[in-house]
């Protein structure tokens, strides 16, 4: 999660996270990554050609609706997010390592991964990258356009993660298929920086209201 820089664009300032909260979050976010990555190692997700991988799905589908699900039905949740989070820039500037989505063209040009999938979900996560310090910017103008390109960015953001998770699922058995997303290292891009991404995508436009809604009260 980011930290909090406050800017004076902005007439409502957040509130400073809580030290306490972001070292249990990293920790978290540690212990997650771990899991994937032994997971990835050890070959759990590997299935054989034309059958499903349900712990791949388990995997990459839970901690995201856990998220998503525990962000909109609990309010103590969403303070323990805003505690995190303090000015909404720092968690759009962070999401510049999608650009490595562009490894999904690359798999492709190599036959390793159908490009019905790589081809939109690697160009789409490239580009989410590519403008994630724009859109951090954007709202560090503290203007309206800046903050409408701000929740217009992470829209897509979210968009072209749908779309990726759709394209893997539906060209799974298209050859070469999508064993590929299973095994180390891009087995870590579903089951680590997939749902990271939604996670900080909500938890960005969240802030966004609340503190619109702080503003405005």
């Amino acid at each position: 999660m980011a930290l909090h820089t406050s800017h004076t664009s902005n007439t409502v300032r957040s509130t400073p996270p809580s030290r306490r909260n972001v070292i249990l979050t990293l920790y978290v976010l540690l212990i997650w990554f771990l899991l994937a990555l032994l997971g990835s190692l050890l070959g759990i997700f590997v299935q054989p050609p034309g059958i499903a991988s349900l712990p791949t799905y388990l995997a990459a589908l839970t901690p995201a609706i856990l998220f998503v699900a525990a962000y909109l039905l609990s309010g103590a949740f969403r303070l323990w997010v805003r505690t995190l989070i303090g000015d909404p820039w720092g968690i759009a500037a962070m999401q510049i390592y999608r650009v490595l989505g562009i490894a999904f063209v690359v798999e492709a040009s190599h036959n390793a991964l159908p490009a019905m999938f790589a081809l939109p979900a690697g160009w789409g996560d490239f580009f989410i990258g590519v403008t994630a310090p724009l859109a951090a910017a954007a709202w560090s103008s503290g203007g309206r356009f800046g903050k409408s390109v701000f929740v217009l960015w992470n829209v897509l953001g979210i968009l072209d993660l749908i779309t990726a998770v759709s394209l893997a699922v539906g060209s799974s058995s298209i050859p070469p298929g999508t064993m590929a997303l299973r095994v180390f290292p891009l087995s870590l891009i579903p089951l680590f920086a997939v749902p990271l991404s939604l996670s900080l995508h909500v938890a960005g436009l969240g802030q966004f209201w609340y503190l619109s809604k702080k503003q405005t009260t």
